[in-house]
């Protein structure tokens, strides 16, 4: 019975790790959320997209649907900025990939945010 806990606690502990670290779209490609407003973090931080709506799909399992992080280390981070800030300036929605979860110094350990890889501009 022992061998048989362990087993399944060890496979719980697998399937949650690696849902943790499930990447791919929020929105169907050629479709986006709109944006209620941004968060700028300091320390190199990045930015915190706040959504108007949850995300449509949550392949990391994220406990947090309302807002996405795009990090600073990422190279183009300045354009991705950019382009949340014009296309909420504009009113138009944007979709996202992730490529997984993650915290942020802000929010803490328990917010777990999905994390932009890649963002497009849709009407």
């Amino acid at each position: 019975m022992l061998k048989k806990n362990t087993l399944l606690a060890l496979i719980l502990v697998f399937v949650y790790a690696s849902s943790a670290h499930a990447k791919g779209y929020l929105n169907p490609l050629g479709t986006g959320t709109g944006i209620d407003k941004y968060q700028f973090l300091g320390s190199n931080g990045g930015m915190i997209v706040w959504l108007s709506e949850p995300i449509p799909q949550n392949p990391g399992n994220c406990n947090v649907t309302t807002k996405v992080h795009i990090k600073s280390s990422l190279t183009h981070f300045k354009e991705m900025a950019a382009t949340v800030m014009a296309a909420h300036a504009q009113g138009k929605k944007v979709g996202y990939w992730s490529s997984g979860c993650g915290t942020n110094y802000f929010w803490g350990p328990n917010h777990t945010f999905p994390v932009i890889r890649d963002l497009w501009i849709t009407n």
